[in-house]
């Protein structure tokens, strides 16, 4: 027997439909994978002199604009973004930030293997102190 005309639209109709779903997948995942780029540029951490740790289970970092990314280099410099400030002037700098441009969303804390735990202790209880409860360490993937 013959398909009717319908019948042979109708499957057409089904294996287009399919093709759009596939190709909206791939385009949305494309678009997660660019919006989970990197947080600080890897160029601008090797020019830092930055050694991360690495971890299977890492979370890709968010954008840099949400907040401040605070970065400890071999040496023990500790910057905000590109500046370079005293870990003894953290708090205060933090606090000048705070009233001019408001409570940052995230705080990103990015070290070298080399530093000391205890200097990011403290760099992290200072940040806490500045009235910021929560910061992300930052690290590379394996």
């Amino acid at each position: 027997m013959k398909k009717r005309d319908t019948e042979v639209f109708f499957w057409i109709g089904i294996e287009l439909v399919s093709l759009l779903s596939i190709t909206f997948i791939l385009i949305m995942f494309l678009a997660l994978g660019s919006a989970t780029a990197s947080l600080i540029p890897s160029s601008a951490i090797g020019e830092m002199g930055i050694n991360l740790p690495s971890a299977i289970t890492t979370i890709p970092a968010t954008n840099a604009q949400k907040g401040l990314f605070l970065t400890i280099n071999s040496a023990g410099d500790l910057y905000i973004g590109t500046k370079q400030i005293q870990i003894s002037d953290l708090q205060s700098t933090i606090s000048s930030y705070i009233s001019q441009y408001g409570t940052p969303s995230e705080i990103k804390l990015a070290a070298d293997k080399s530093v000391p735990y205890g200097t990011i202790v403290q760099i992290m209880d200072l940040v806490r102190r500045s009235g910021i409860s929560t910061v992300d360490l930052v690290v590379g993937q394996k």
